[in-house]
């Protein structure tokens, strides 16, 4: 047998329910739109083409110079960083306009700024003989401890490579 206060509580609970329409009747047009309002459209994920929220990518604004954040001594190991070692093939230094790796060298030109913390540059580049353009994308990740070079072009020089930043 139930116990008077549990009893009343039962019914307490019961009541705002019953009262209010809250058995699933036809009624219940309230709770139908509060739950139609709670979900998302069914397709908002799949808008490649950004036609529910147009997003504005800002321009590239143009800079005489690579900014400071990404200047200094680069290695893509902390053998690297390493300034006795002779054969630190994984090292970048950035001075200036101008990137200097193992073996090749190149001065940055048409330097722009994609946001804090990336830049892109066309970078001719010359080494062992040769010549190339590299378009170039900097990105500092990590507290700016980290610089991603991406190298766009061409084919045969396409990637990605992360260094971490040489103590000073």
């Amino acid at each position: 047998m139930m116990r008077a206060p549990t009893l009343c509580l039962a019914l307490m609970l019961a009541l705002p329910v019953a009262a209010c329409g809250g058995g699933g009747g036809a009624g219940n047009n309230s709770q139908q739109a509060a739950t139609a309002q709670a979900e998302p459209p069914a397709k908002l994920t799949e808008d490649p083409d950004n036609a529910l929220l147009p997003v504005t990518l800002p321009s590239p604004v143009a800079l005489k110079a690579i900014p400071a954040a990404f200047q200094g001594r680069w290695g893509m190991v902390a053998n690297d960083c390493d300034p006795k070692r002779a054969d630190a093939k994984g090292l970048l230094t950035i001075a200036g306009d101008r990137l200097s790796f193992y073996e090749s060298r190149g001065t940055a030109t048409r330097i722009r700024r994609e946001g804090a913390d990336r830049i892109l540059f066309d970078l001719p580049m010359s080494g062992e003989g040769m010549s190339w353009s590299e378009p170039t994308i900097l990105t500092l990740k990590d507290d700016g401890r980290v610089l991603v070079r991406d190298v766009t072009a061409p084919a045969d020089r396409v990637g990605a490579t992360r260094y971490q930043k040489c103590p000073a």
